[in-house]
């Protein structure tokens, strides 16, 4: 789909909008959401910002996925300018359009947009949403240190995009609902999300409430690894091991004898960036900064596997 497709579909009147969700956690599906519900999301991330029809926007996000889709939607509830390109991990390069006061990107080309920025060719930039998949710690403390305006969203297919926000820094904080939104915790610790004249849904991700509006995300449910009795929450294992080995690394299990599940790491030596080899080295400083049972008992060096919009794939 291209935006011009995409906007003309809003455009017609389009009753609902057919998204697909990412397949992170297995086939992706098809959604269908109501516009009014579309337009009620857009309009709550237009109100964060402040923006009007004098802003521009500018995704470097495909149509395909709900972070693309809702650029648009965005540009059509408030009446702005919306520009695009095809994505790519050089995004804005050759850029020279007005200055951008809402980017969207994912965590793959926010790398480049801060090489731009360390060599002073980023083009002026207010506001930038980072989406489709979480970011790594030492992704994070880059952007912390870079000055820019960066927020990392929390959200789904499901919800029409981010129901949460929050600026990034290092270290992360919680994020923060937007307005119309209500968050809570069930019994199991899964997140469960009220949205004003809309829906209510519980999650599969486990969440910590650390003031009304605001929590974090410690992992999935349905990646919990039950070893030795004990539960090891990947994704809080994953943040760990990566500000320890400056490594982007993937945190999975499998089968064992005496441990029901052991824990095995991937280290991703696919991007040509300088990974630690020596593997009882790397138990040994493990040791030092997780619990017994979440240090892995095998490693293993390769790609990460992923889904189309760059989230690690599990299963």
């Amino acid at each position: 789909m291209t935006y011009p497709d995409f906007i003309g579909e809003l455009r017609s009147g389009a009753e609902y909008i057919v998204c697909h969700t990412s397949g992170s956690t297995g086939t992706p599906k098809e959604i269908r959401l109501p516009r009014q519900q579309v337009a009620a999301s857009a309009r709550r991330t237009l109100e964060f910002f402040g923006l009007s029809r004098r802003s521009h926007l500018h995704s470097c996000i495909s149509p395909d996925f709900i972070g693309g889709k809702m650029m648009a939607v965005r540009e059509e509830e408030v009446g702005c300018s919306l520009s695009w390109e095809t994505p790519s991990n050089r995004p804005l390069d050759g850029y020279s359009g007005p200055k951008i006061d809402l980017l969207a990107v994912v965590p793959s080309q926010m790398i480049h947009i801060l090489d731009l920025h360390d060599a002073g060719g980023l083009p002026p930039v207010g506001d930038i949403i980072i989406g489709g998949a979480p970011i790594s710690p030492g992704l994070s403390r880059r952007i912390a240190a870079s000055g820019l305006r960066a927020w990392e969203t929390y959200g789904m297919t499901e919800t029409a995009s981010h129901i949460a926000l929050r600026r990034v820094t290092f270290p992360a904080s919680p994020f923060t609902a937007l307005d119309g939104v209500e968050v809570s915790v069930t019994p199991d610790s899964r997140l469960n999300i009220r949205i004003k004249d809309w829906q209510e849904l519980t999650t599969n991700d486990i969440a910590h409430i650390s003031s009304p509006g605001r929590f974090e995300i410690l992992g999935r449910a349905d990646n919990v690894i039950i070893t030795g009795g004990k539960k090891v929450h990947p994704e809080t294992v994953e943040a760990v091991v990566e500000s320890t080995l400056d490594a982007e690394v993937l945190v999975t299990s499998e089968p064992d004898e005496k441990w029901g599940q052991r824990v095995v790491l991937v280290i991703d030596d696919s991007r040509g960036a300088p990974v630690p080899r020596d593997t009882l080295e790397i138990i040994s400083v493990l040791k030092k900064v997780l619990p017994p049972e979440s240090v892995p008992k095998a490693i293993v060096f390769g790609p990460i596997p992923r889904t189309p919009n760059g989230k690690k794939k599990r299963k």
